[in-house]
């Protein structure tokens, strides 16, 4: 089922719902308040017979049974015409009041009525239990009749009877007339549901083929349709927020393999080179390279294939983002810092001096809570990038000051023109095309710090170049 016609089914549901307990309400209203109508006039005829039979002296009607000796008397002949039955209980005994008419079976309340005593059963009888009076509902043929029991005072007890039937069509007019309004009252809401619900999917239907488009073209720059400013433009503004990322993250990987061909298109040309060189002196006359060319070439090859290794590495961790399965925790930015100083340190022999900023021992420092071999591994890559370019057996400082880390060397610095783009990937400096390396190691600590929140900077100091980054500061 489409979403349309769910709504639709919805909408119309809930509109029978609500038609039904409204008609359902208003018939039971309305058969309440004839029935109430019907009892008020039961009990003024009944109350009005009660007090003219007990008046001493009164006779029999011409339409009633013969008297017969008993506490309890039919009413005037004038008060019978508008009843179906009419009769009176004494001692027991039922005595018709209209001549022909049928007899109303008394109930056990009906009974203790007329007796004067306490009744405790249960019955269909309305009112109150402790009243002199009770009605109740009874068939006569094939007539319903609403049934008055009133008591004497000098005991015994008179029933009146009246056909509901008029109140009966009323009721089943109503009841008629109530379902049609309640059906039309759902089929309006189905109407209402399925446009409203048409003007809902419109936009999502929209949003949907052109989903379905991208799909299948891998166009990602196919315009996104508006949806206006509802929880359905909100939808498609993060849907034309997704295909820009798609399409930024697309370029990225295009630019990526372009860079990473180009790069790798030197270490292989060297490699095929010397493997070239190694197979012609061999298929030409075996043994004729010297062990110092064979040194030099195997020594080529060896860096070559390190260089290659490396840049695959780079390439590797720089395009899958290796830290997304790797939890935050928190740590002390200067004791980490010092922790990749010392390996460096025996890594490549180098003086490296981690402080602070005024130039006194760094101590311990600020707790950020970071991914932190991705944070080691941003600072091992400042710290080798200085060494690099920092001439032998010069120092290489480390600065850290709160959430900042800066990394200097003491090289010939960094050209006001290579400083915009130090962090982009494969770029290498003029003065530094000739030194060993890829490009990428400013560039993975770039997308490292920018995945924390924070950001790289690079310039010169006095004696070299001065590069780092800041981490977001932590709350307090």
């Amino acid at each position: 089922m489409s979403l349309r016609l769910k709504i639709a089914a919805a909408l119309a549901a809930l509109a029978g719902i609500i038609a039904a307990l409204a008609a359902g309400g208003a018939y039971v209203t309305a058969a309440r308040q004839l029935d109430r109508t019907i009892d008020e006039t039961l009990l003024e005829r009944a109350s009005a017979a009660v007090n003219d039979t007990s008046r001493p002296g009164r006779g029999e009607p011409g339409n009633r049974q013969p008297f017969m000796p008993g506490r309890a008397r039919c009413p005037d002949v004038n008060v019978l015409q508008t009843f179906t039955a009419a009769q009176v209980i004494d001692d027991g005994e039922v005595r018709q009041c209209i001549v022909g008419g049928a007899t109303i079976e008394p109930s056990e309340r009906d009974l203790a009525i007329a007796n004067g005593t306490d009744f405790h059963g249960d019955d269909d009888h309305d009112g109150d239990a402790d009243a002199n009076y009770a009605f109740s509902r009874a068939r006569i043929g094939n007539e319903t009749v609403r049934v008055i029991t009133m008591a004497f005072p000098e005991g015994g007890a008179i029933q009146l009877a009246r056909e509901t039937g008029e109140a009966d069509r009323v009721l089943d007019g109503l009841r008629i007339r109530l379902l049609l309004i309640a059906l039309t009252g759902i089929v309006v809401a189905a109407a209402v549901g399925f446009a409203l619900a048409t003007r809902i999917v419109r936009p999502i239907r929209r949003l949907t083929t052109t989903a379905e488009h991208i799909a299948a073209t891998r166009d990602l720059t196919t315009p996104v349709p508006a949806a206006g400013s509802d929880e359905i433009g909100s939808l498609s503004a993060s849907f034309t927020t997704m295909v820009e990322s798609l399409a930024e993250s697309q370029d990225q990987q295009q630019r990526l393999i372009s860079d990473a061909s180009h790069e790798m298109r030197t270490p292989l040309t060297s490699l095929r080179t010397n493997l070239e060189l190694l197979a012609r002196a061999e298929l030409a006359a075996p043994g004729s390279l010297s062990a110092e060319d064979r040194r030099a070439v195997i020594d080529d090859l060896q860096f070559e294939t390190g260089e290659l290794t490396a840049l695959l590495t780079e390439l590797v961790e720089l395009a899958t983002d290796r830290a997304g399965g790797e939890e935050s925790v928190p740590v002390d930015l200067t004791v980490l810092t010092s922790g990749v100083a010392e390996r460096a340190r025996r890594r490549t022999g180098r003086v490296i001096e981690v402080v602070g900023p005024d130039g006194a021992d760094a101590g311990t420092g600020v707790v950020v809570t970071v991914r932190q071999h991705m944070i080691e591994r941003a600072v091992s890559n400042l710290i080798d990038n200085a060494v690099k370019y920092s001439p032998d057996g010069a120092p290489v400082d480390v600065i850290v000051d709160g959430t900042r880390v800066e990394v200097r060397d003491h090289g010939n610095g960094i050209a006001d023109a290579d400083l915009p783009r130090i962090f982009d990937r494969f770029y290498r400096a003029t003065e530094a095309r000739t030194a060993p390396g890829s490009g990428l190691g400013l560039a993975i600590v770039n997308q490292i710090i920018e995945g924390h929140g924070g950001r790289v900077f690079a310039g010169n100091h006095g004696g070299g170049a001065a590069v780092g980054f800041e981490l977001p500061t932590p709350p307090a």
